[in-house]
């Protein structure tokens, strides 16, 4: 017997999923309120932003890991959340991903790994993916909250930030000095850029 999704042999003829009576149809499309679901129910902080840069949506992981309300991140853009001294060539990488050579050469499944700059975390960096519509264009950025690469623009393949996270950070929050108790330290929210 055959298992979904697979083609099932038989003597006269290949059999697949589609044209098997006996095999339940797939769902077509996710109604949105499961798509929300799955959203947030990820194991990953995930985000999408426009082409522009903007945030638009993030699941409850990301708002969780990166300290910031899903408010926040909608009033902010992904050079927001990348390391100050990274800015440039961030810019320079992203806008390369939106304006790729054309020809054979040119790679559409590259990411960019960009060291974070988010309020009381330094060990969370991000992965920009380029999602494309069933057409092929651009649509839109995801964006993929990870531990912080060791280099800016490290090639290393980058390793996602999980739950686990927020219980270290909350731990090593409560070990560490703060403004409020004297430390006197420099301020690590990102400056605001529009987008």
């Amino acid at each position: 017997s055959g298992v979904p999704g697979n083609a099932v042999q038989s003597s006269s003829s290949t059999t697949t999923p589609e044209n098997n009576p006996q095999t339940p149809q797939l769902a077509q499309s996710v109604e949105d309120h499961e798509y929300r679901h799955i959203f947030n129910s990820c194991p990953l902080g995930m985000a999408i932003a426009s082409m522009g840069g903007a945030f638009v949506d993030c699941n409850q992981l990301f708002c969780q890991l990166s300290n910031y309300t899903k408010q926040e991140i909608c009033s902010m853009t992904i050079f927001n959340l990348t390391s100050r001294q990274d800015l440039q060539p961030a810019f320079d990488l992203i806008s390369q991903m939106i304006s790729p050579p054309a020809g054979p050469q040119a790679d559409m499944s590259k990411r960019v790994v960009l060291r974070g700059s988010m309020k009381d975390r330094d060990d969370l960096g991000l992965s920009v993916a380029l999602i494309k519509g069933e057409d092929g264009i651009a649509k839109n950025f995801g964006v993929t909250l990870i531990i912080n690469p060791a280099s800016p623009f490290d090639p290393s393949h980058p390793s996602p930030a999980s739950a686990d996270l927020i219980q270290r950070n909350t731990i090593e929050s409560v070990s560490q000095p703060t403004k409020e108790n004297g430390a006197g330290a420099l301020p690590t929210e990102p400056a605001y850029t529009t987008g």
